[in-house]
């Protein structure tokens, strides 16, 4: 043997022994055929072989009778089965960490099995404060050269045997599993995440090119024979593998329910995910619930209290907010920035780096888990959630329609599902909707907005905030809520913003009729020294009156403002209205490439998608169609049915 063989090889070396040909190695390795034939070369090259019987023979004397055989296949972690290999060759202790339930023990097994020498050294059915000594007396006679596959550390104090047996100069390697790593001098810590997760599609091999739903489809299989990812079912197996993040025991168990529902039904099952995914196979984890008990059990009374005061955030958050929001009796500021790292090395934080900012979230189960626990706490928490969260929305306003505008808006992107949480939790979300009022203008059209807006209370400032937004929808009913308003306006600024609102409105339904409503607009938001509003009432009027002119002077002063947003959306109305003119379709053009690049600086959706429909009409026929089928589906997303029909109409058209 002149040279190691390379993890892949090794890989590749067990597959064989399995007897499986080279087309299905590369099958299940995601290789080409090709690939796997190099890899067989090297292979008889490397040990010796003269034929493919050789290489059989070779596995299986490598294959340890110390390593529980596997009963099911191994499937994804392409990427992490050679990391860990490399890691172990220049390292002698490495930790594979991760939250329960993230397939680590069956991912350094399946790694041991390839090593020449690997035994498994199991702490599971210990107890915490057990000796783990006993546990290693019989794998160490003899261990010189071997791997140790030391599963299940975190709940035992393994450290210090594992640093006196690398001290010791013997050639033994470590592969050690635990929720965090173990602090031993030399350890290399490999963080396991969940599986990756497949789009929501409705083909197939898109969703399956995902590890975490073939995970899904294979046990599934296996649970219900016939069963198969399909154009019907392939978007539900997608959001049943999102649903529960990836994680490789919660699939599993999941998979098994195949027999009893469809994957359509098991997405409407898992908001009581601990009452389904009960009765896996024999193991030590049978269902979710005590994969993650196992975990939090092993958490102090503090870290418990704020693992379930997490809970409270539906989707990422930062330290910032977290002490913002929980730091409360009896945790403290202090007492967070003690606890939160243990949480973190605990895995029961997920994290991920956005530029120089760190992310965190609570896995899904993990999240669901933690709120059962909140008890008496709950409503404070969610209390305190909501409160924060709303106040802030409306601190961002100024910032909104100004210089800061792109970071009020990514702030209102990243934490929509808590808007979403805190306006479902509070018995008023109207100061905070009304607080927001026609600067949803600039955050754009969101489905959740129009549910939250669909019967407001009767105030001037709930009713043209509801009109202007539902424009986009379903203009008689902005209407009737803009002439509501009108009704009601006694104060200045009450009846300036009727007047907006109402012109507004009968823009999208008489222009003639919304001209004197619009121009009474801007002639009172002059007088206030509203700029921003007397802004927006030209850039409708423009609209209305079919005139370049008005828009092109809103576009002027929402730049002056530093409001990018609605800048952009200007132009792209000065551009619809050359369009539909079919005058200055040069001009046209630069306008909307300016909207288009005000709008992704600013991170707006809405308005990039809005100078991306409105250019299609410049396009040819073929192109325009093929913008207009990609555009469909976007705004139905948002909830802009407005230009959903621009898109149907442009698709008849072409």
């Amino acid at each position: 043997m002149t040279t190691e063989p390379t993890p892949r090889e090794l890989e590749i070396l067990g597959l064989v022994g399995e007897r499986l040909q080279n087309r299905e190695i590369a099958r299940r390795l995601h290789l080409s055929e090709r690939t796997v034939e190099s890899h067989v070369s090297a292979l008889l090259r490397k040990l010796g072989g003269e034929n493919r019987l050789a290489l059989v023979e070779h596995a299986r004397r490598l294959r340890r009778r110390d390593l529980p055989v596997a009963l099911s296949s191994f499937i994804g972690r392409e990427s992490e089965v050679p990391l860990v290999g490399e890691l172990l060759a220049t390292h002698r202790l490495v930790t594979l960490t991760g939250p329960a339930g993230t397939g680590k023990t069956r991912l350094a097994l399946h790694v041991a099995a390839t090593l020449p020498r690997a035994v498994l050294v199991d702490l599971a059915a210990l107890s915490p404060g057990d000796d783990v000594t006993a546990a290693f007396e019989d794998v160490l006679r003899g261990a010189a050269g071997q791997t140790l596959v030391v599963d299940n550390c975190e709940h035992v104090r393994v450290a210090p045997l594992l640093a006196d047996l690398l001290r010791s100069g013997s050639d033994v390697r470590v592969l050690a599993t635990s929720h965090g790593p173990l602090g031993v001098p030399g350890e290399r810590v490999c963080e396991i995440g969940p599986l990756p997760l497949p789009p929501e599609s409705s083909r197939p091999e898109d969703v399956l090119s995902a590890a975490s739903a073939r995970l899904f489809a294979d046990r599934a299989a296996s649970s219900s024979p016939g069963f198969a990812v399909t154009e019907d079912n392939a978007r539900d197996v997608a959001r049943v593998c999102i649903r529960l993040d990836g994680l490789p025991l919660a699939l599993e168990l999941a998979a098994a329910r195949v027999r009893a529902f469809t994957p359509a039904e098991l997405v409407g099952l898992l908001d009581s995910r601990f009452t389904l995914l009960t009765d896996g196979p024999v193991g030590r984890h049978r269902t979710l619930e005590e994969a993650l008990r196992w975990s939090y059990d092993l958490l102090h009374a503090d870290e418990k209290l704020l693992l379930a005061r997490l809970s409270v955030f539906p989707g990422e958050f930062d330290y910032d907010t977290v002490t913002r929001v929980l730091a409360y009796e009896p945790l403290d500021r202090p007492a967070m920035a003690r606890l939160f790292p243990r949480l973190l090395d605990r895995s029961l934080l997920s994290r991920r780096r956005v530029g120089e900012t760190t992310r965190y979230r609570l896995l899904d189960s993990v999240r669901h888990f933690a709120a059962a626990r909140l008890g008496e706490g709950a409503t404070e928490a969610r209390d305190r959630h909501a409160d924060h969260h709303l106040t802030h929305a409306v601190s961002l306003v100024a910032a909104l329609r100004g210089a800061d505008q792109a970071r009020a808006n990514r702030w209102f992107n990243r934490h929509w599902p808590d808007l979403r949480q805190a306006v479902r939790h509070t018995d008023d979300p109207w100061p905070f909707l009304t607080g927001v009022g026609t600067a949803w203008e600039i955050i754009g059209a969101r489905a959740d907005l129009f549910d939250w807006l669909a019967d407001p209370v009767a105030t001037v400032p709930a009713l043209t905030t509801a009109a202007i937004v539902h424009c986009f929808q379903d203009v008689p009913k902005a209407l009737a809520f803009a002439r509501q308003a009108a009704e009601l306006a006694e104060s200045p600024d009450d009846r300036a913003m009727a007047a907006l609102a109402l012109g507004w409105c009968l823009m999208y339904a008489d222009r003639t009729a919304a001209l004197p409503h619009l121009e009474d607009a801007v002639t009172r938001y002059a007088e206030t020294g509203d700029t921003w509003h007397r802004a927006l009432a030209l850039t409708a009027l423009g609209h209305a009156a079919g005139s370049i002119a008005p828009t092109a002077e809103a576009a002027d002063l929402f730049g002056d403002l530093g409001d990018q947003v609605k800048r952009a959306n200007a132009l792209n109305h000065m551009a619809l209205r050359a369009i539909e003119s079919g005058v200055r379709l040069d001009e046209a053009a630069v306008w909307l490439t300016e909207a288009e690049r005000l709008a992704v600086a600013s991170d707006n959706d809405h308005e990039r998608l809005h100078a991306q429909v409105f250019r299609a009409a410049l396009l040819d026929p073929d192109e325009a169609r093929a913008d207009y089928a990609r555009l469909l589906p976007e705004f139905r997303r948002i909830g802009d049915l407005r230009c959903a029909d621009r898109c149907l109409r442009g698709l008849a058209e072409s």
